[in-house]
């Protein structure tokens, strides 16, 4: 089996629009050795808008990417309880969504490169690791964006690729580009779904420049 999606209602809040980082501390306290393991993927929060830095939490969601190995630990998530920001979240039961192979072009909100502080250098890193990933397609670098990660801020380029065959495609998403992917970076989704999952992290605050 290859990596799946695991979306899980969540309930409680407001959250912090730039929560990342709280959001990844508070699940490694309920999942021990989450910061080991690299097949996960924390996706941010899913929420509504409320103001200029907070999400009203009432119909949200969290999306993990894991791959099959990590399956068991992250299903253990469901009923618990998280605290995030001083506020409390409880995650349901999660819907499991299987990737697939067809989409052809890929949007991921923010990746990031050691040193890659501008368009130019951030081009160069990202051909330079899809090349070392096996993975064929045009890139297209986006936004400049940040993430705070214990009380630092960490520059990165939103980016869409095009022109991927199926097996690409599935690569993409299953290891994603760059690095912090349990900090939101690096994971790709259809580019639907990742304009509206912009919108619903308040994507007009706090994690763009």
């Amino acid at each position: 089996m290859s990596a799946i999606d695991l979306m899980f209602p969540v309930q409680g809040g407001p959250v912090p629009i730039d929560h990342a980082y709280p959001l990844f501390s508070s699940l490694s306290r309920r999942v021990p050795g989450l910061h080991e393991r690299k097949d996960v993927g924390v996706f941010n929060l899913r929420g509504t808008r409320m103001g200029r830095q907070w999400l009203r939490m009432e119909g949200g969601t969290l999306r993990l990417r894991c791959g099959p190995e990590a399956l068991a630990d992250l299903l253990a998530l469901a009923g618990s309880s998280l605290a995030l920001a001083g506020q409390a979240l409880r995650l349901g039961m999660p819907t499991v969504y299987p990737l697939l192979a067809t989409p052809t072009t890929l949007s991921a909100r923010i990746v990031t490169f050691k040193h890659a502080m501008d368009e130019a250098t951030f081009q160069a890193s990202t051909l330079r690791f899809m090349a070392a990933l096996g993975c064929s397609g045009t890139p297209s670098v986006g936004r400049r964006r940040m993430v705070s990660i214990a009380g630092n801020k960490v520059i990165g380029f939103a980016l869409t690729v095009s022109g991927l065959s199926p097996e690409s495609s599935l690569l993409l998403q299953e290891r994603g580009l760059g690095g912090r992917r349990h900090m939101g970076c690096g994971l790709f989704l259809p580019p639907r779904l990742r304009v509206a999952l912009n919108a619903a992290e308040g994507e007009a605050v706090g994690n763009s420049m």
